[in-house]
């Protein structure tokens, strides 16, 4: 028995074991308390895809898991800026892959900009201060703003820039062009598939 005033043993719940360990065949349910309108991550601005993108997409720059102060690498292993605060410079990680096997490029990520600010969709707001983005290899990303802007590592983080793999979503009725508010119909495959590298 245990001492008087001290706590008693804990017990675990039925499954409670089976959970805690992984074993196959359990299930994870998550709780939350709003629907969600897409999952396309051009397109998605609430909590839900915020969640499931995190763990489907990856963004060039993401928080550490204790703090929201600074970022650290994701798909970008380093950067640079420029003295002016207009030029931001990603050297991508040659390493990265998309679920589908294929390497994630520069490419991918002009794309996945490009799409997310012509979308014109609720997170689009986010790209507002981006003159240009630009691969000038398949390794380096080059994001130049319209003015400084010292929030723009923090708001790439956000599952709107999440990287999606151009091939995928091209062949699915994706566009970045400047109609793609109304040419892009990548949105339904979006919302039953994952065209990310997490």
């Amino acid at each position: 028995a245990a001492p008087s005033g001290a706590p008693a043993a804990a017990t675990s719940a039925p499954g409670e074991e089976a959970a805690a360990t992984g074993d196959a065949g359990s299930t994870l349910v998550i709780a939350i308390s709003e629907d969600t309108a897409s999952l396309d991550p051009g397109r998605a601005f609430e909590t839900l895809p915020s969640i499931i993108h995190k763990a489907t997409y990856q963004t060039l720059v993401t928080f550490p898991p204790d703090s929201v102060e600074s970022v650290i690498p994701n798909l970008a292993k380093s950067w640079e800026i420029s003295e002016d605060g207009l030029t931001y410079t990603f050297m991508l990680d040659e390493n990265a892959t998309f679920a589908n096997g294929s390497a994630v490029t520069a490419e991918d990520v002009v794309f996945s900009f490009n799409r997310m600010k012509n979308l014109t969709g609720n997170p689009s707001f986010l790209a507002s201060g981006i003159a240009s983005v630009e691969a000038p290899d398949a390794s380096t990303v080059v994001l130049t703003l319209s003015a400084p802007d010292p929030s723009i590592l923090a708001k790439l983080v956000f599952g709107a820039f999440s990287v999606v793999s151009k091939a995928d979503v091209t062949a699915n009725g994706g566009t970045d062009g400047a109609d793609a508010a109304t040419a892009d119909t990548a949105e339904t495959w979006l919302n039953s598939n994952s065209a990310g590298s997490g």
